[in-house]
């Protein structure tokens, strides 16, 4: 039988200790070559409304401990926007009644038959959060306890979960563009977590005496800059395009999400220039930083000193991030009786491919 979840099953499925100690298993066994990643690859079409593409995004990836292979796929219309001054990337809500297409696959490595299916949403903001907050455990001073935090959307609310989950946070300061949002956020968290949580007027502001910093925006432009990062600290991103590049340099020790590969962009032939909405990241050596796995099995120092500034940029997505939080929802649904089963023999056949 196959599995089928929709994002409120997930969500009861998806705990934070589960999550943190899954996605370390599978970085774990990345490190000894018993995991697989394909490239995330987006293809484009010109769309009809102004300034906006059509982009159908894929990644796969695989991990033989948990006898699995994940297929994500988005089905997106996406849009350029100026707000306040920032580009941002927005993803528009055009199918069903408002809303958006993005799927996870799980399928079995020994009997390659689908095992389940469902929507990619809070599986994404999750695979995001935990590989942020492995990469805080092993970079961040162990006694930091304050958090400055940039966003107030999903990404946002995952970093917010997970890295209070990992350090010892005792106060968060958050900033986004939109005050009512960054109001309405901080009081949120701050009831579920119970941890002291301001919204403050400027990025500035919200980093200033932190002990770790996280940008988690869907920003086009750099939310922070280097200069405000203060030694001792700990900065997060979650991309590339909100990441003011001089933090390179000026932090002491760098990390990265992977060495693997980059996006593929595949646009109709002939055009002269990008779509709306295709963000090409900088082409860059990243052999020169070690991953997140190379740090969690020892393979390379994390912080050696309390006055460092260390940057954890989770700059690309993979598929084994998607194996290990689809199967641990996978894995918690099944055992808790959740989802709808359907016959697998619906998607099989005699026909050899």
């Amino acid at each position: 039988m196959t599995l089928i979840l929709n994002n409120e099953e997930v969500q009861q499925a998806l705990k934070i200790e589960d999550c943190l100690k899954t996605m370390e298993e599978a970085y774990r066994e990345q490190a000894v070559s018993q995991a697989v990643n394909r490239p995330t690859s987006h293809s484009y079409l010109p769309h009809s409304l102004p300034e906006s593409t059509y982009s159908f995004k894929s990644v796969d990836g695989g991990v033989k401990k948990f006898g699995i292979l994940a297929l994500r796929i988005t089905s997106d219309i996406v849009q350029n926007r100026k707000i306040d001054n920032m580009v941002r990337l927005e993803k528009l809500p055009l199918a069903g009644k408002g809303q958006f297409l993005g799927l996870v696959q799980l399928f079995s490595v020994e009997t390659g038959e689908l095992l389940a299916i469902m929507p990619d949403g809070l599986i994404q903001q999750t695979r995001v959060g935990v590989t942020s907050a492995l990469g805080a455990k092993v970079l961040a001073r162990l006694n930091s306890e304050v958090l400055g935090l940039i966003g107030s959307g999903g990404q946002a609310r995952a970093h917010f979960r997970f890295l209070t989950s990992v350090l010892p946070i005792k106060r968060v300061k958050i900033f986004s563009p939109n005050p009512d949002h960054r109001k309405a956020f901080a009081a949120q968290m701050e009831r579920e977590t119970e941890i002291p949580t301001e919204a403050i007027e400027s990025a500035e502001a919200a980093v200033k005496n932190c002990d770790v910093v996280c940008s988690a925006t869907n920003s086009s432009r750099p939310v922070i800059k280097a200069e405000w990062l203060e030694p001792g600290m700990h900065y997060n991103a979650i991309r590339e395009f909100e990441m003011d590049e001089a933090a390179l340099e000026r932090s002491d020790v760098v990390a990265i999400h992977t060495r693997f590969g980059g996006i593929q962009h595949y646009l109709p032939p002939g055009l002269d220039i990008d779509l709306p909405g295709v963000r090409r990241e900088k082409p860059r050596d990243w052999s020169r930083y070690p991953e997140i796995s190379d740090l969690l099995v020892g393979k390379a120092p994390g912080r050696t000193g309390d006055r460092q500034i260390t940057l954890f940029l989770n700059n690309v997505g993979t598929g084994v991030q998607f194996a290990a939080m689809g199967y641990c929802a996978y894995r918690a649904a099944k055992e808790k009786g959740l989802g709808r089963e359907i016959p697998t023999d619906w998607f099989l056949q005699d026909i050899k491919p």
